[in-house]
């Protein structure tokens, strides 16, 4: 139990009375030498090690932090620190030698629901992945993301677009965003790019043949959906140094909130635009050739 609830237990049961404060309750634990991060040494070095398993090498303490807090593993970011310099020691020289900074933040955002960051990222575009990605300016919570063959209008409306605002709410103002791609690239990019030219360099893929195009693009997508899916869970139970964990500062959501029926689904809105322009958006951009002839087929 966390020193916040175990002083609102104290004050429901006894009423406000002085020294029940979460600082107060805080300090006693301390001098008591009682650890709120109640995951054992032995256990939390197995965590971290599955985490590093799982998520790959570039993970730093931060970042492992959030990524155990996601799945329920509470620990400081001091021990999961101590315990990635023993176990992962050649990655965290690399990360000292080599880590991309992030890009300064260029504006700032009020309140959660005031700017929303959306941008595109193709360095596996020849291997047929496009990322889209929305992130709030205030919270830096990512609030929608989608990987597709190719970049599609549509697609990005309703999985990345359409998602967020039915989930948190509408945004004022909407900004291209920059500050995660480093992150997604590190963990997710160029570990599948990398692996991806040694075997086309080895002759072993040939990305002149559609079909193969095709296979290559529809694996490719579901690895980087895996990656970019462990990024985001990590990313949105870390915490930033002077603002705070972006999943606890986007809790309450957007101020402004809409129906359902005032945002309506790609397929509607593809219709009406068809009707007011007069030209067609594409309802699915595919990379390759489809060898299959049917979803069903395909199942199987």
């Amino acid at each position: 139990m966390a020193c916040g609830e175990i002083a609102n237990a104290l004050t429901a049961q006894f009423g406000p009375t002085v020294g029940f404060s979460e600082r107060n309750v805080r300090r006693w634990c301390f001098e008591r030498g009682l650890n709120q991060d109640i995951c054992p040494d032995n256990r939390l070095e197995l965590e971290v090690s599955k985490g590093i398993a799982e998520t790959g090498s570039s993970f730093g303490r931060k970042m492992m932090t959030g990524y155990l807090s996601a799945k329920g593993i509470k620990a400081s970011e001091g021990r999961v620190g101590k315990i990635l310099r023993s176990v992962n020691e050649p990655y965290l020289v690399a990360r000292q030698q080599g880590a991309r900074n992030l890009n300064p933040v260029p504006y700032n955002a009020e309140y959660m629901g005031h700017k929303l960051h959306m941008d595109q990222n193709e360095k596996l575009v020849m291997f047929g992945v496009t990322h889209v990605m929305a992130i709030d300016g205030y919270s830096k919570k990512v609030v929608g993301y989608s990987t597709m063959p190719i970049k599609n209008n549509l697609t990005i409306y309703e999985e990345v677009y359409r998602h967020a605002v039915q989930q948190y709410g509408i945004w004022d103002q909407n900004h291209v965003i920059e500050r995660m791609w480093p992150e997604v690239n590190a963990r997710v990019n160029y570990p599948l790019k990398t692996a991806l030219i040694q075997l086309v360099d080895s002759e072993e893929l040939d990305m002149e043949d559609n079909v193969s195009r095709f296979c290559v693009s529809n694996l490719t997508c579901q690895l980087a959906g895996i990656g970019i899916n462990n990024v985001i869970k990590a990313w949105n139970a870390h915490r930033i140094p002077g603002k705070g964990i972006p999943d606890e500062l986007a809790s309450g959501g957007c101020p402004v909130r809409v129906n359902q029926d005032q945002l309506p689904d790609a397929n509607v809105a593809a219709d009406w635009y068809r009707q007011e322009t007069g030209s067609e958006l594409t309802r699915e951009s595919v990379f390759g050739a489809d060898p299959f002839l049917s979803e069903e087929a395909r199942m199987l």
